[in-house]
């Protein structure tokens, strides 16, 4: 059983070897002469930010800042040739990052006494951080890798995806359950209650979140396997070869535009309109 004692120091040295691993990484980009293409903001062209140290600090960003909004991340699409030096540089970062998410992923699972010298609760993962004095750690920009490929595109084309979004199903019970909690004295949640149980207890229901807009990638190589399409929040590192041109690529904006009502398709098998709003669950048809 791992000892308080060892989970401290062990949190700590696991985040010194993020950062340290992050620094090598900077270290190789500042010091690379290979081209690369980031594109700015219409503020950071004003203020002359060099593309380069634009990609660094966004690789190096593990911080919120002010009062921001821990569910997003701040993020930017990018293409940078890369030497066989800072792809291995980047790969030793991403191991890094993962080696410190399991560790809080095994805090978040350790046995109460483990966690309670350590002043934890279950899933209680900023006190983790706060206990080390990390607690301005933004935890998803700690956990997400760094886009790393060893072959050079050909054309990698750039377009925001913003319809995305993840169904959960579940039953009438825990619907209820979720309502519940809510507070039964509201009369909105009392409204809804009333409407879930005059529903058959075996009737299925899906709980639908829209996800953030992404920015997907499409890659085309001049060898086969010739495409490839990837998510990319950060700069992607590809292998360059000085026998080919910098990849063609698009430009798109740097923010998403407006989302767009999803259509409705013809065999959708879920009511488009909300059953129970407050927990954005729908009937299936």
């Amino acid at each position: 059983m791992t000892t308080p004692v060892y989970a401290h120091a062990e949190l700590v040295l696991r985040f010194e070897a993020m950062v340290k691993a992050l620094a090598a990484l900077a270290d190789q980009l500042r010091n690379s002469t290979l081209p690369l293409w980031v594109p700015l903001t219409e503020p950071e062209r004003s203020d002359n930010i060099d593309p380069r140290q634009k990609a660094l600090a966004l690789y190096c960003d593990l911080w919120h800042q002010d009062h921001g909004d821990g569910r997003r991340t701040r993020s930017c699409h990018g293409l940078i040739a890369a030497s066989p030096e800072l792809r291995g540089a980047a790969d030793q970062a991403n191991q890094a990052k993962t080696d410190f998410r399991q560790l809080l992923a095994d805090f978040n699972t350790a046995p109460k006494t483990v966690l309670k010298p350590l002043n934890l609760r279950p899933n209680a993962l900023r006190d983790t951080l706060g206990y080390k004095g990390l607690a301005r750690l933004h935890l998803k920009q700690c956990y997400r890798l760094i886009p790393v490929i060893e072959r050079h595109p050909q054309r990698v084309g750039l377009n925001w995806y913003t319809s995305g979004r993840s169904i959960k199903r579940l039953n009438v019970s825990q619907a209820q359950q979720l309502l519940v909690s809510m507070g039964t004295d509201k009369t909105h949640v009392q409204l809804q209650l009333d409407k879930l149980n005059r529903l058959n207890p075996d009737c299925p229901l899906a709980q639908i979140q829209p996800q953030a807009p992404l920015m997907r990638a499409n890659l085309r190589y001049q060898t086969s396997p010739q495409r490839q399409a990837m998510n990319l929040s950060l700069p992607l590192l590809f292998g360059y070869d000085p026998e080919q041109p910098f990849p063609e690529h698009n430009t798109p904006s740097l923010t998403p535009q407006a989302q767009r009502q999803r259509q409705i398709r013809s065999d959708s098998r879920i009511d488009p309109e909300p059953f129970l709003p407050s927990l954005r669950i729908h009937l299936y048809l």
